[in-house]
This record gives structure tokens, sequence and C-alpha cells, in this order.
């Protein structure tokens, strides 16, 4: 470990550590995205709060209106790259809210799958508009439409 030199913190010696102080640029990239992504999710949470939503809720329901079709849990957690676990927490919340509903696979009564309720459009309706304005803001409000599309291009290459 390379110490920069010593400091006290509450009565407790603390060194910074070199690589935090200049980090190397894929490193500092990662800490960017890392910061840049949590304060957006924070900023978007705020927002769907109002709504009673948190984001991996939003985030189910536009996967089953983006899907149109009635989706298996585990489509959904395929989607959405979470754990099927996380999703039956997403999907229990959102049933007791009415907001989707669970039912037999007709063709396979073995299966369940999920659909979004009526009220479950009509919250992705009210929704998205303030969804949109926020990352509009967050986003299109600091950058400009070439440096978004450069940014977006740069990003599509590490994934």
């Amino acid at each position: 470990m390379h110490a920069l030199g010593p400091r006290t913190l509450g009565g407790c010696r603390i060194e910074k550590w070199a690589p935090f102080e200049k980090p190397q640029p894929a490193v500092d990239v990662f800490l960017t995205l890392y910061k840049t992504s949590h304060r957006l999710v924070q900023a978007l949470e705020e927002q769907l709060g109002s709504f009673e939503l948190t984001l991996g809720r939003w985030c189910l329901l536009v996967a089953l209106k983006s899907g149109g079709r009635a989706m298996l849990p585990s489509e959904l957690s395929d989607d959405l790259a979470v754990t099927r676990a996380n999703v039956s927490n997403l999907l229990n919340a959102l049933e007791k809210a009415g907001r989707i509903e669970r039912e037999f696979d007709p063709a396979n009564r073995k299966r369940i799958l999920v659909r979004l309720t009526p009220l479950g459009h009509e919250v992705i309706a009210n929704v998205w508009p303030v969804y949109e304005q926020t990352i509009a803001r967050l986003v299109g409000g600091k950058l400009a439409p070439d440096e978004q599309a450069q940014l977006s291009a740069l990003l599509k290459k590490l994934v």
C-alpha cells in the first residue's frame, strides 16, 4: 500500500492510498460511472416515490409493457438481470398494489404468468412522462444531443 502521508480523523491516524488519489484511467471511468449511476438512480427514485414505486418496480412494469404479453417470472428476471428472488419480491409488492396479476398458464398449469392490470397500464401512462422529464433534466439538460449520442455509443462498447 502506498501512502501519501498520515492524517488524523477522530483521533485515528488515516492515510490516503495513492491509487485513489490518481486512479488509472479505467478505474476512474468505472468510479465515475458508478457515482453517476448512483446519483441518477437516487433522483429517479425520488420522483417514482411519489407514485409509490421504486426503480425496480417501475422497471418490472415497463418490462411487462414492452413485452406486450403475459410473462413468466423467469423471463422478467432475465430481462431485468436480477435474481428470481428479487423478481418475486417486486411481484409481491406490485400485486399487493393491484398493478400486476399472476395466473396459471393455461398451456402448463405448473407455470405462473404475470400480466399488467388495467391499473398497471394506467400507472405506466401516468409515470412515463415524469420518468422521461426526469431523465431529460438529468442527462439532456447537461449534455448536448451529439454528446449524448457519443456517450451512448461509448457505453455500448462496454457491454
